[in-house]
């Protein structure tokens, strides 16, 4: 039976083969957006489902000195109400928050949120998005008025050149990032804009190798160079953007001669991606983390915005800005309203129209007052005194482990629903055990806004249940005390026809019905309406419908070298590992990639005497780990890359809490660390 990889956001069809309790193969069918392709995940990594890490039974804790103890469903639901409603009635809204999980589905997030808003009046709502493209959210929507790629996948095969920035495709996307490898076999160019030597760069036409954190001055260096040169599209300007005059103002200190001192790239290079960029017709743009997980993650988000704007290339086919989301359902998780200021379809929660539309809906009063970020109310414990977790690993995934680690064992309670046990569930009272995405039904929503099912493959081990079960159960509790409306829905089904009503324009064309053929994207606003591929064909979602250009200037990043700790650590992912880890290490792909290993650039590795495989100490200002040190030039000089699914050696334990002004994503690709030989 067909459903959608768990993994990554290209949302890849598979259809695992499942006998005697194992997986036997996973075969992928013909059709978008995967086409019968899968990457090493898809296809060896979907046995964390039979881990033997599966959290099985409810489990309570009074306190964290003792012990969990296995109870009923009715227990662990009624405890857990119980508590939440003791921290409304003592501290009101504000000392709760509630994270619904990318993870999970579109149904699952929709109903986790509406618990929060309906039941708690708590706007404490968010998700994993804070850690990856929650700068592309803002930038995307104060210009554009969307949060998306603008752009279908499909549209690889129509695009002439790519300006990739900060995405290791290859690992991070692959099916992704095979098709646009061999679109330029076809002759597509390619501008890879990264420090590493990663599998993009390999292929590309044009590597431009930036400093960790400078990206945001290569790009206003080239929109400068692109206005005196005259290649700018002069009428999209006039006729679609609005902010023109200011922002070009604003590009004065980004010349050529200064980029190459601040990027190291060579102003020959910086003018030519320009005008490669400018002067082709059909050039689209992808980035991923490397541009987002920075301080000025929003700033250089917005400077990729600016320059598709300048050039016209918003609105067209094989162009277009294109944000490639990391976990199999964060595009979900944000069009569902898994975030702190928006509710489903971003509509403002701030918004009085926004408020009546879901108040007449839900039938009761919302909060117009917009919630903490995940970053923010971590920050915030004690004051925040309790926290519904679902899906997430915070210990693992969060920056300065250590301090987070100190945060919550201060929260009074932690409620941790999943999958698997991880580094997180420790630090919880009360753990409710979820069913993975082979044992329910619902949706996901991939990368380029295409729905797709999921379907029951199995049933949950032990007691374990799918998260709109438990959910809807723990709403039940919580609208029985407080005299608030829930209502309790036969199935995912009937949650998504609820999700279709609420957000008719985006949603309401699609049905499961449709969906047994193939996804559909949004918006999509009847059943006989095909879903938009290209976004902004003719205006833009803004209160003038032009789309607006914002400057943005370039800081230096929050922590730099220095003699104590002269190398600059960049964290992030590789092929055979996931995220936090926590379902890459229960599956195959363990065998594959069972260390952690830290890339260090030949020089740095003569000049501290380290040899190719030896196990090292990577130290910063906030803790050490110990890794494998391998010798490669795929890291330039002055720099270590250390991927950060590890549990065992986290490279988030090194990592600053540095925050960007925006989005509040930390800094996650550039710290301050030093080398250190084992004796």
């Amino acid at each position: 039976m067909r459903t959608t990889c768990p993994y990554c956001g290209v949302g890849c069809q598979v259809e695992p083969e499942i006998q005697g309790g194992r997986i036997l193969r996973v075969l992928a069918p013909d059709i978008p957006p995967n086409h019968g392709a899968l990457c090493v995940k898809g296809r060896f990594g979907l046995d964390f489902a039979f881990s033997g890490k599966r959290l099985l039974y409810p489990m309570v804790r009074e306190d964290r000195r003792q012990a969990f103890r296995r109870v009923s469903w009715d227990e662990a639901l009624d405890y857990t109400a119980s508590k939440l409603l003791a921290v409304l009635k003592r501290r009101g809204p504000e000392a709760i928050a509630v994270f619904p999980s990318a993870k999970t589905t579109n149904e699952e997030v929709y109903l986790t949120q509406k618990l929060a808003r309906v039941l708690l009046s708590t706007n404490h709502v968010d998700h994993c998005s804070r850690l990856c493209h929650s700068s592309s959210t803002v930038a995307l929507s104060r210009s554009l008025g969307g949060a998306s790629m603008t752009n279908p996948i499909e549209d690889i095969w129509k695009t002439d050149l790519f300006l990739v920035v900060g995405s290791n495709t290859t690992e991070t996307h692959p099916v992704i990032g095979a098709m646009i490898k061999k679109r330029v076999r076809q002759g597509a160019k390619l501008i890879v804009v990264d420090p590493r030597y990663t599998g993009m760069a390999e292929a590309a036409t044009l590597w431009l190798r930036v400093r960790p954190g400078t990206d945001l001055f290569l790009l206003n260096a080239m929109a400068r160079y692109i206005l005196e040169e005259g290649l700018w599209d002069q009428g999209y300007v006039e006729e679609r953007t609005e902010g023109f005059a200011e922002w070009q103002a604003s590009l004065e200190p980004y010349t050529l001669e200064e980029a190459e001192r601040i990027t190291g790239v060579e102003k020959e290079k910086i003018a030519l991606a320009a005008r490669l960029y400018a002067t082709t017709k059909r050039a689209g743009a992808y980035w991923a983390m490397g541009v987002t997980q920075h301080t000025k993650g929003t700033a250089t988000a917005q400077a990729l915005v600016n320059l598709a704007l300048l050039t016209g290339k918003v609105g067209k086919e094989g162009a277009g800005l294109n944000p490639l989301r990391g976990q199999n359902n964060v595009q979900g998780a944000g069009d569902m309203g898994a975030l702190p200021d928006v509710f489903p379809g971003y509509l403002k929660v701030s918004d009085q129209a926004a408020r009546k539309r879901f108040e007449a809906l839900w039938g009761v009063e919302l909060n117009p007052k917009p919630g903490l970020r995940m970053t923010e109310v971590f920050e915030r414990i004690p004051e925040v005194e309790a926290i519904y977790l679902i899906g997430e690993d915070p210990v693992t995934s969060e920056p300065y482990q250590d301090h987070l680690k100190a945060k919550l064992e201060a929260l009074p309670f932690l409620v941790v629903q999943d999958i698997l046990e991880n580094e997180t569930t420790s630090f919880a009272h009360v753990v409710l055990p979820a069913a993975s995405f082979l044992e329910k039904d619902g949706t996901f929503t991939n990368t380029d806004r295409r729905v797709q099912r999921i379907r029951k493959l199995l049933d949950p081990p032990g007691e374990a249940r799918p998260d709109w079960w438990i959910v809807q159960e723990l709403g039940k509790r919580l609208a029985q005390a407080l005299g608030r409306p829930w209502a309790l829905y036969p199935g995912p089904e009937a949650i998504w026809e609820e999700v279709r009503r609420a957000i008719p324009e985006m949603m309401g064309g699609i049905s499961y019905r449709r969906l047994e053929r193939e996804g559909v994207r949004w918006p999509c606003s009847a059943e006989d309406h095909p879903g938009e591929t290209v976004l902004f064909r003719t205006c833009f979602n803004t209160p003038s419908g032009r789309a607006r250009f914002i400057p943005v200037h370039f800081t230096p990043p929050a922590e730099t070298p220095s003699e104590e700790y002269p190398l600059t650590l960049s964290a992030g992912r590789v092929l055979y590992r996931w995220h936090g880890g926590t379902l890459s290490r229960n599956s195959q792909l363990k065998e594959a990639y069972p260390e952690l290993k830290v890339e260090v650039n030949p020089k740095d590795a003569q000049r501290l005497g380290i040899g190719d495989g030896e196990i090292i100490q990577v130290v910063s200002r906030r803790g050490r780990i110990r890794a494998r040190a391998w010798v490669t030039d795929r890291t330039p000089e002055g720099v270590v890359y250390a991927p950060f699914h590890f549990a065992e050696a986290p490279a988030n334990r090194l990592t600053t809490d540095a925050l960007d002004p925006f989005s509040r994503i930390p800094e996650y690709k550039v710290a301050a660390v030093r080398l250190e030989k084992l004796d």
